[in-house]
């Protein structure tokens, strides 16, 4: 089953009174055990990915692996990108696979938080990503304009209703405002039923050990549509090393890791199945949009330049299209055939259709488009390519006024 939109997959459960479990995987050991529970449970799934170092090359290798994984799995799955302290990280995370991302609540006023959640809203929708939002912990005050911040205070509906409006989230975060205590949790029921009749979408809670089935249960009819599990695999791994390492102080790592993803698994079905998300897939698949990334293609000659000039020409087309947010990838390349007439060709891979337009309209890409290519080129041709079941679909538009000649659809 192919990676679908998170937006689709939330809505779906909100709509259905279910919610779907995301985990996090802090190793890439978890992976298959989380996609194991969920295959085995028939249960949509998010995987949860967090960039604890920026600019790591570690990062982009966990991300191609979860999208790998997600792109082969039996079940719908979406992956949401933890790491949205800002734009910056945000275009990153898409870049490298996330469809979903949230934006974290810092220690800063309200009305700084606001403003640059609603940033990172604008940034990501433009990707056609949806954002999950946070106010629990936003702290009253401002430390840097000398004013010592206030202990953080639970969001009134007045307060989260107008945080939605004034920063378009998909989803908000109420674990945070709902809960009363440690242990077995106390709830706040009647201010969750408030929220949720007055933001009508998806909820968001932490479903971390202290809240029973029957509580979920209760939680989820009052809009909760997302159970986010940042700790189980976790405290199960760790559980099942130090199992093993008393079994056998000088056994190796891999012995040490004997049973782990089993364990992973057997315990994270039953949540799946108590959250109703189990037996769903199919039905999810069904009513979601894929996720699938898409390609714009340029193909042109340029006659009048020497090889060096359009090598830099190519290059700068690389530059300046790739810091486009939702763009993942650019590439440039020549046919060898010199007889051609459209000899040469740029490629630019986005995180989804609803990316495209956001790209055309881009300062970076009409410049590109006015400055560079244009005065060099004649008529070339440009179209976005969206492969569906493995058959292309193509929507041409071109540079000029001038109808695009039949050939260049080839």
């Amino acid at each position: 089953m192919p990676l679908v939109d998170m937006k689709d997959m939330l809505t779906h459960a909100y709509e259905n009174g279910y919610a779907v479990g995301a985990f996090d995987l802090a190793e890439l050991d978890f992976l298959p055990a989380v996609l194991a529970a969920a295959e085995s449970a028939r249960a949509p799934v998010i995987l949860c990915v967090v960039e604890s170092q920026p600019q790591s090359s570690a990062f982009a290798w966990v991300m191609a692996a979860v999208e790998a994984a997600a792109a082969q799995a039996g079940v719908p799955v979406a992956i949401h990108f933890e790491g949205g302290s800002d734009t910056q990280s945000v275009v990153r995370g898409v870049r490298l696979g996330a469809n979903g991302v949230v934006a974290r609540g810092l220690q800063e006023s309200l009305f700084r938080h606001i403003d640059r959640t609603r940033a990172i809203v604008d940034v990501a929708h433009a990707c056609g990503v949806p954002v999950e939002g946070e106010l629990a912990y936003v702290l009253e005050g401002d430390a840097t304009q000398g004013a010592a911040p206030r202990a953080a205070q639970y969001a009134t509906v007045a307060e989260a209703k107008s945080f939605v409006e004034r920063t378009k989230v998909d989803f908000l975060i109420v674990s945070a405002n709902m809960a009363q205590g440690r242990g077995r949790s106390r709830l706040d029921w009647g201010r969750l039923k408030e929220i949720n009749a007055a933001l009508g979408i998806p909820l968001v809670i932490s479903g971390e050990r202290g809240i029973g089935d029957e509580q979920c249960h209760r939680l989820i009819m009052l809009g909760v549509a997302k159970v986010s599990c940042s700790v189980a695999p976790d405290v199960l791994a760790g559980e099942r090393l130090r199992a093993n390492a008393r079994h056998d102080r000088h056994a190796p790592y891999s012995a040490l890791k004997e049973g782990i993803h089993e364990l992973i698994a057997a315990q994270l079905e039953p949540q799946m199945r108590a959250w109703g998300s189990a037996g769903r897939a199919a039905e999810v698949l069904n009513r979601c949009r894929p996720w699938n990334s898409v390609t714009h293609i340029v193909v042109y000659d340029a006659p009048g330049l020497d090889a060096l000039a359009l090598r830099a020409l190519m290059a700068e087309g690389q530059r300046l299209l790739s810091g486009i947010p939702g763009v993942r990838s650019v590439q440039v390349g020549s046919i060898a055939d010199e007889g051609g007439r459209y000899r040469h060709c740029l490629l630019t891979r986005l995180a989804s259709a609803s990316a495209v337009d956001a790209f055309r309209r881009h300062p970076a890409c009409t410049r590109f488009r006015d400055r560079h290519l244009a005065p060099v080129t004649s008529d070339p041709i440009e179209g976005t390519y969206h492969m569906i079941d493995s058959f292309p679909e193509i929507m041409p538009w071109v540079f000029s006024s001038a109808p695009a000649p039949d050939q260049g659809r080839a």
